[in-house]
Formats: structure tokens, sequence, C-alpha cells
């Protein structure tokens, strides 16, 4: 059975919690909340940022997964910005 994108989400959203639980927390969320608005800005510079931060997340695949699956979702995901994940 195909997950829905709600779905998906929650269990992207818990695996990054089981990480961050486990002491492997990913950029996203191990930063002050202010500063994550870097993966939801339309900045490109911004989001340039985020997807270079991405590069050392352990969630890295399974969240590129998720944002290559649901490519209009807003933000970087799995290192991808927008407009990265439009194009496959």
């Amino acid at each position: 059975m195909t997950a829905t994108r709600g779905e998906a989400r929650a269990e992207l959203l818990a695996h990054l919690e089981h990480l961050a639980d486990t002491g492997y927390p990913s950029p996203c969320r191990a930063v002050p909340i202010p500063e994550r608005a870097v993966w939801t800005s339309d900045t490109p510079a911004d989001q340039q940022l985020a997807a270079r931060l991405c590069q050392t997340c352990p969630a890295l695949a399974a969240c590129g997964e998720y944002g290559t699956a649901y490519p209009k979702e807003a933000g970087v995901y799995g290192g991808l910005t927008e407009t990265d994940r439009r194009k496959r």
C-alpha cells in the first residue's frame, strides 16, 4: 500500500526524531528555531545554504526520497531545493 503524503511526512518526522533521540540530530532540527527558516526560505541563497548543510545529515537519503516523491512540498529536502526536485 502506498503511503499518503501525510503518512510519508509523519514517517519522515518520526525518523528525524528517532535520530535526534539517539544522538544524531539532523541539521534542520539541530539549529535554533529562527535559523531553521533557511530550509523553507524563498531566497535562493538560503536554499543553497540549507542544501549544503543537509549533506552531513544522517537522514539525507530518506529526506531526499520524500522530497522527490512530493516535489511541490515547500523547502529543501535531502539536500535538494524545490527547483532541484522538480527537475527529477
